[in-house]
């Protein structure tokens, strides 16, 4: 009998623990049937907000670190945003943003491998980013 109750215990216990990855909905984007992309001076604060939150603003870092960061092609739909920095020692950073809540998420890789293609899943071309730094450097 004693077993039962311990393993009723630890299974309500087990219900407790809260999860240790972020939890993020995002709402499905919409499709944007445009040739072009805009990209104005709103999008290049929130970029450079973006890079200062992950890099603390230090040049030299950014110098080497290849950027990338995604977002819904339709200029009135970019409430998320998602990041990706790899390092010059080859460790990778992701970030995710949102605008709305003003909110920046650290996720590991494989909540970014998860949250991309929700992200850019209306664009024209999900795997171009719509901004990079170094991103063609031999």
């Amino acid at each position: 009998m004693k077993l039962n109750q311990y393993v009723a215990i630890l299974f309500s216990l087990l219900l407790f623990i809260p999860n240790s990855q972020a939890e993020i909905n995002l709402k499905q984007c919409k499709i944007y049937k445009m040739n072009y992309i805009i990209f104005d001076e709103s999008d290049s604060q929130i970029v450079e907000n973006i890079i200062d939150h992950q890099l603390y603003n230090q040049p030299d870092i950014r110098e080497n670190t290849v950027i990338k960061i995604f977002t819904n092609d339709n200029s009135e739909d970019r409430n998320y945003w998602l990041a990706s920095f790899q390092l010059k020692d080859q460790n990778y950073l992701y970030l995710f943003y949102q605008v709305d809540e003003n909110k920046f998420t650290n996720i590991n890789q494989q909540q970014f491998e998860t949250l991309l293609p929700k992200i850019v899943g209306c664009n024209a071309n999900q795997e171009i980013p719509i901004y990079s730094e170094n991103f063609y450097t031999d």
